[in-house]
């Protein structure tokens, strides 16, 4: 992917400004350039140089930890550099990986501007130290608060299953591939990608509302099923 210089007067320091642009495919309905020219608008409104632009055209399910060109970004910025987005989930899959990718950046000392949200799109604002981590906590709450959401969903969606096939007096012991709940294979993949951080089974289980057993159990279909498929 190739990586954009912008030639705009340089405002301030020895910091480095770097944008990052992801786009979910390569067809012609999606193209970084309007990403592009957000950024470099506000650069050029600001009175800064955007020194360089990295770009993935990646599926936005995919894990930030494989998306080349961000990893590319991540090796090059350094403390008290600044990173410029047109939209804040370009830089995660979900509300989760967005969280973890803030606190890292934030911890490295690193300052994002994303273009999308109030008073974090405000160049005065990134400048302040203490306003900044500010909006910064306050926005890693808020996310928190929509991870939370989905996950709530989820369990819902498997309860909902189970309670279904209660009702349709289905044995819940070891269940067959039609059995298993909707949302369980997604849910389940998450865990094990540790997307939930270093949850136990025994909190897994807890969290879809079954017992420690059923969720084995559900495990045990699952490889079954999916591992010899492999």
């Amino acid at each position: 992917m190739v990586m954009y210089t912008c030639t705009i007067i340089q405002k301030g320091s020895d910091i480095m400004i770097f944008a990052y642009t992801r786009i979910s495919t390569a067809k012609e309905s999606q193209r970084h350039d309007r990403q592009i020219k957000a950024i470099s608008d506000f650069a050029e409104k600001n009175i800064f140089e955007i020194d360089r632009i990295y770009s993935d055209t990646v599926s936005g399910k995919t894990k930030t930890d494989t998306r080349p060109q961000y990893q590319l970004l991540k090796q090059v910025i350094r403390k008290g550099d600044i990173l410029i987005i047109s939209d804040l989930d370009r830089i995660g899959r979900d509300a989760s990986n967005v969280i973890a990718e803030l606190n890292e950046l934030k911890s490295s000392g690193i300052k994002v501007i994303a273009l999308d949200i109030p008073y974090m799109n405000d160049f005065n604002n990134i400048q302040n130290d203490s306003m900044y981590n500010m909006i910064v906590d306050i926005l890693i709450t808020l996310k928190a608060h929509i991870a939370q959401q989905e996950r709530e969903k989820i369990v819902s969606r498997i309860n909902q299953g189970l309670e279904v096939a209660k009702a349709s007096k289905v044995k819940l012991g070891r269940p067959k591939r039609d059995e298993l709940p909707p949302e369980f294979v997604k849910t389940y993949r998450k865990f094990k990608n540790k997307e939930y951080g270093k949850m136990k089974a025994t909190d897994f289980a807890k969290m879809l509302g079954v017992s420690r057993s059923t969720l084995y159990n559900y495990i045990n279909t699952y490889n079954e099923i999916y591992l010899t498929e492999q």
